[in-house]
């Protein structure tokens, strides 16, 4: 990792809305120490929020054009910058001695100092997966919670505002690994209730092999639509299947399978649960009898 080539957008300010790009680097380093150490030193609460609004700010995850707002990310950084705040984190003896007891003790931490009032810390960390920020982020706040530490969940942002701040006992690690966790919501668990009639036994029976075998019969929007109004045709004990069948795809979410299903139990018409045989039949699945 180089910090020299990472490109960010910085602002002059938080009233600037267009910002120019710049790197990670020069973000970091071309400091107003002056300010910072004035704010760091002044009482007054509207004075130092004055003089932090005033400060050069970075969008540390990316480029922003043409002005700032996760829809105009012309291009992600790969990185994520998280804050560590002492108001979050009473329960911590050892605050002040974060970044040598645990931040520098991780692996995908690349950059840590504190932050520009001094009593709290930020922290950049590479991401594998850039294009899923927010499951990233949320993994994060799990990964931090095993040290007993709370993130502020405002850093889910992918355009949000790091003011810039200095540290002489700054940590680096060029060597970061990218953070590879994505957080999963968990999965529903199933019940199954027994079947009403032949046809609901049929599907039953294929739904066994396909959740035997991890065949996917949603691997996109309309399909899993498709299978979703198929089911629904047999009433509310579809619901079941239909879950069964969207766990077999990665992107699974139990809560919206739960909404999409209800809304398709009122608005289906002219699909068939022979849709769903359909389907079943293109995977290669047989209704053999069971012995």
């Amino acid at each position: 990792m180089n910090f020299n080539e990472i490109e960010i957008t910085v602002y002059n300010g938080v009233r600037d809305t267009k910002g120019h790009r710049a790197t990670l680097y020069d973000f970091l380093n071309n400091v107003d120490y002056k300010a910072i150490d004035e704010l760091r030193s002044c009482n007054d609460e509207k004075q130092r929020r004055q003089i932090k609004q005033s400060l050069p700010q970075a969008t540390i995850s990316g480029v922003f054009a043409p002005s700032r707002s996760a829809e105009n990310l012309a291009e992600h950084s790969g990185l994520i910058c998280v804050d560590v705040d002492r108001k979050d984190n009473t329960h911590i003896d050892n605050f002040d001695t974060l970044i040598t007891d645990v931040f520098s003790q991780m692996d995908e931490v690349a950059f840590a100092a504190h932050s520009v009032s001094g009593k709290g810390y930020f922290l950049i960390i590479p991401l594998k997966y850039p294009e899923l920020h927010t499951e990233q982020f949320k993994k994060l706040v799990q990964v931090f919670a095993q040290y007993k530490i709370n993130i502020d969940q405002a850093c889910s942002d992918v355009c949000r505002l790091r003011c810039q701040s200095y540290d002489l006992h700054q940590y680096i690690n060029l060597n970061a690994r990218p953070f590879p966790g994505i957080y999963r919501e968990s999965r529903k668990p199933i019940v199954f209730h027994p079947a009403d009639n032949d046809t609901e036994e049929k599907v039953a029976r294929l739904c066994r092999q396909i959740e035997q075998n991890h065949i996917d019969l949603t691997s996109n929007y309309d399909d899993w639509v498709k299978i979703g109004a198929a089911l629904s045709t047999i009433g509310e004990n579809g619901r079941q299947w239909y879950h069964l069948c969207s766990a077999q795809n990665a992107n699974y979410n139990a809560t919206e399978c739960d909404r999409k299903f209800t809304n398709l139990l009122r608005t289906t018409r002219k699909i068939t649960i022979a849709t769903f045989f359909h389907y079943c039949k293109q995977a290669g699945l047989e209704l053999k009898e069971e012995t």
